[in-house]
């Protein structure tokens, strides 16, 4: 156990001062105890690991270490291992703060001026600060270990030179740490050999070092004659690991779409759906947070992986956004609708974790936070592209579609999700004449069956009849002009002569349900990649008749994946796929015959009847 003690002269009288200073501090906690005792209150486990436990912890000086900032005492144990009572064992660093152990503490650094931190080798030793353990080791001096330091910058300084029209980086924290006892005030102009120095990296500073003693830190906010004010900053130490942590790594935040106003965007897979703890990653409260900004925003600039700073002075903060988890894609994950965006504007969006996901704050290991690298977005400029996601029947669906502002989000749902499954109604009706449960040997394939069938004509049904929608104005070479036949949502049109007139692949959309109930006026279409036709086609059996486009018809109906960016549309979102074999027919003849056959007209499929299919009619796409 160790306490802090305020300053008390020096000299002859120093060892009687002490003494009467520590009998106070002893008959204090004895008589708070009694007290307590008397009144029949038990005493309280306190959250503050630097406040004073005596004996087996019944009597507790009722203040905390903190408020004595001069002297150490600590528990002494003789060569028996029996108590001999309390020792003074140094004297605290003069001018500094103490950490605990998985505790951050809060500072404001004006510029030129340094504050000092010391974490005490008693946070770590074996024993806690509150309270000596039982058959400690007598060597404690001797033991190392790893002290992980973590530092956030909550707020900057103010730049003084706003109509210069360029704003310099933002400087950093400097942090100095020092393990010498010769040196408990680590800084600019410290001897070099005992300490080290780590600069904050865009708010945020984290080093771990071996000790075998107290660790002291200095963190200093270096002159800027562009800026003034001050820093606050957040500061943990921990033998556990950093209480503040930051990945610069792993792509976990993914982008799926934008539209005008809004963003959609989710984390990678949170874990295998068949995996036992699936259900409860779905009913448990989201676990990740995002802090979205405008890209040229400055009250962020420099600070992008400080939780604190973020949470603090994101434009929009984790109660702007809409959180939920989803299992599209077949696996679960957390998805973030944000809303109250400008058009055609640039946003960087930080995914981010408040605490450890199940304890936040103090006391717990890694209770700072943590906080993913920045993902960068754009939205939308034109009105009749719009977010379509959570849908009930074509469910992998979550990208902007092809709108008008007068439709409203769940109508626009209703309209392509409604088709979408009567489509598939009619499609179901021929499936059920395929011999599904019949003998392996009577079977149309050995490798797939009914099951895979309705999952693919699914995928390419939605794909098909719910068209991921950009700009008109977008040049990205991938994507393919539709609806031009129609005038703008402003009312303007093309020119008569216009090229895109005279071809039925622009004039018009894929759908035809597109230009006569929503009728968005042009856009480009971002088109279904090509495996997602060759799924269906390999995956059916051959009396149905699918078969896919090839030469022009192909890549006006289909496009291609690209392993960067996303260059086609496929099930499941946006995020990028894992590579898998690309699904090409030997020859696209094989698939064609006696029953349904499926035409790729402007990338829509027509189910035509023949003899031998069922006599209800199939509805062309």
């Amino acid at each position: 156990m160790s306490m802090w003690l305020g300053s008390f002269p020096q000299g002859h009288s120093g060892a009687t001062v002490g003494a009467i200073i520590l009998y106070c501090v002893v008959t204090l906690a004895v008589l708070n105890s009694r007290f307590a005792d008397a009144a029949g209150l038990k005493p309280c486990a306190s959250e503050n690991q630097s406040e004073l436990s005596l004996g087996d912890g019944n009597a507790r000086f009722p203040f905390t270490l903190e408020a004595y900032n001069g002297l150490v005492l600590e528990d002494v144990v003789d060569e028996s291992g029996e108590p001999r009572g309390l020792d003074l064992i140094r004297r605290a660093p003069t001018g500094s703060s103490a950490l605990a152990n998985n505790q951050h503490k809060t500072g404001i650094v004006k510029l030129g001026e340094i504050h000092w931190w010391y974490f005490p080798k008693d946070a770590w030793n074996g024993k806690t600060i509150n309270k000596t353990s039982e058959g400690q080791d007598h060597d404690n001096s001797k033991r190392s270990t790893a002290v992980y330091l973590s530092l956030t910058t909550c707020s900057k300084p103010n730049f003084d030179k706003s109509d210069s029209g360029h704003v310099p980086a933002l400087p950093q924290l400097e942090v100095y740490i020092s393990t010498s006892e010769s040196l408990q005030r680590p800084g600019p102009g410290g001897d070099s050999r005992s300490q080290s120095k780590v600069n904050a990296e865009d708010g945020y500073m984290r080093i771990a070092t071996q000790v075998q003693g107290d660790v002291y830190v200095g963190v200093a906010a270096p002159n800027n004659s562009d800026y003034s004010g001050s820093y606050s900053y957040e500061i943990a130490a921990s033998v556990d690991g950093y209480y503040h942590n930051v990945d610069d790594e792993d792509d976990f935040l993914h982008f799926l779409d934008t539209d005008m106003k809004a963003a959609l965007l989710t984390t990678k897979n949170l874990t295998d759906l068949s995996s036992p703890n699936t259900s409860s990653w779905l009913n448990m409260t989201p676990r990740y947070t995002i802090f979205v900004s405008s890209f040229n925003d400055t009250a962020i600039s420099g600070l992008h992986r400080s939780y604190c700073a973020l949470d603090r002075h994101a434009q929009i903060g984790k109660d702007g956004v809409e959180v939920s988890m989803t299992t599209r894609g077949m696996k679960p994950k957390e998805q973030f609708f944000i809303t109250g965006l400008n058009r055609s504007s640039v946003y960087t969006a930080i995914l981010a974790m408040d605490g450890n996901s199940t304890r936040p704050k103090n006391g717990s290991v890694g209770g700072g936070g943590k906080v993913w690298k920045p993902l960068k977005f754009t939205t939308k400029a034109d009105e009749n592209c719009a977010l379509l996601f959570d849908l009930s029947f074509c469910s992998d669906v979550a990208y902007a579609v092809p709108s008008r502002p007068s439709i409203k989000s769940g109508d626009l749902g209703l309209i392509y999700d409604e088709y979408a499954a009567a489509m598939y109604k009619n499609f179901s009706y021929s499936l059920d004449q395929i011999q599904c449960d019949a003998p392996s040997e009577s079977r149309f394939s050995l490798a797939v069956g009914c099951d895979d069938c309705g999952r693919a004509y699914k995928q390419w049904l939605c794909a098909v009849t719910i068209p991921r929608c950009t700009d008109f104005s977008s040049t990205d070479k991938f994507l393919q002009v539709r609806n031009a036949g129609q005038k703008f949502i402003n009312g303007s049109s093309l020119s008569g002569n216009d090229p895109l007139l005279q071809s039925p692949v622009t004039n018009q959309s894929r759908n035809s349900l597109i230009d006569s109930q929503v009728r968005p006026g042009p856009y480009k279409e971002v088109l279904p990649c090509q495996d997602v036709c060759y799924n269906l086609a390999m995956s059916c059996p051959a009396a149905l008749g699918f078969s896919c486009p090839d030469g022009n018809w192909l890549n006006a109906s289909y496009g291609t994946r690209s392993e960067d960016i996303i260059t086609c549309n496929y099930p499941g979102g946006g995020e990028l796929p894992e590579r898998r074999a690309r699904f090409v027919p030997v020859s696209l003849d094989e698939f064609v015959c006696t029953g349904y056959r499926m035409d790729l007209f402007l990338g829509a499929a027509m189910l035509r009847r023949s003899q031998l299919c069922d006599p209800e009619p199939l509805a062309a796409l």
